[in-house]
């Protein structure tokens, strides 16, 4: 029954055909940032006053990319201050810093999320990825200020589109490993700890 088979064989062909010619669909992602700092009393109390900011200049992370890459938009799903906030505090509060309670005399920290984005290849199909992640952050006193600056960038491979969950992940962990890089750095922990030459 020869007919049927090629009828059948159109039919995927031709499904096959629309499939691909589909824009993807846009997504929103949580982020949960948790950088895994080690306890220590670095901090040995100090009083640390933390604000967050997302100063990216688009709400949107980036496209998914696809036929219509300007509809396939990714976009937080959650409040991105607060999840900065209560990162970068956790981050201090292990460090042994008092980043919940701060007094009138707290060294302010403000944390900037300058960039994070999601670059898909310039193709049709969606296989290789760029996540990337740029924190400003501004720590100071009466007279006396220091500042760093945090990147991170992950390219991945991926065999099929990833899920909102896959991406979400991708974000979080480049996220995760810029926040990591702030609350390490030496020198912004020792101004944070009292020192004003670090």
């Amino acid at each position: 029954m020869p007919a049927p088979v090629m009828l059948s064989r159109s039919a995927l062909v031709l499904c096959a055909a629309l499939l691909s010619a589909c824009g993807l669909s846009p997504q929103v992602v949580n982020l949960q940032p948790e950088p895994e700092i080690a306890s220590a009393n670095i901090g040995r109390n100090h009083s640390v006053n933390v604000t967050a900011r997302d100063a990216r200049e688009q709400d949107a992370f980036g496209s998914r990319g696809g036929v219509y890459p300007e509809t396939s938009l990714i976009r937080p799903g959650n409040d991105v201050p607060k999840a900065l906030y209560e990162a970068v505090t956790k981050g201090l509060h292990v460090q042994g810093f008092n980043a919940y309670n701060p007094d009138g005399n707290a060294t302010q920290l403000d944390v900037r999320l300058v960039e994070l984005t999601y670059v898909p290849a310039d193709t049709s199909v969606v296989n290789r990825i760029e996540v990337s992640a740029r924190i400003e952050a501004i720590a100071s006193r009466p007279n006396v200020e220091h500042t760093g600056r945090y990147q991170s960038s992950v390219t991945h491979d991926m065999p099929i589109t990833p899920s909102a969950r896959r991406n979400e992940a991708m974000l979080n962990d480049v996220l995760e490993r810029t926040l990591t890089r702030l609350l390490t750095d030496p020198k912004m922990l020792a101004f944070l700890a009292g020192e004003d030459n670090p």
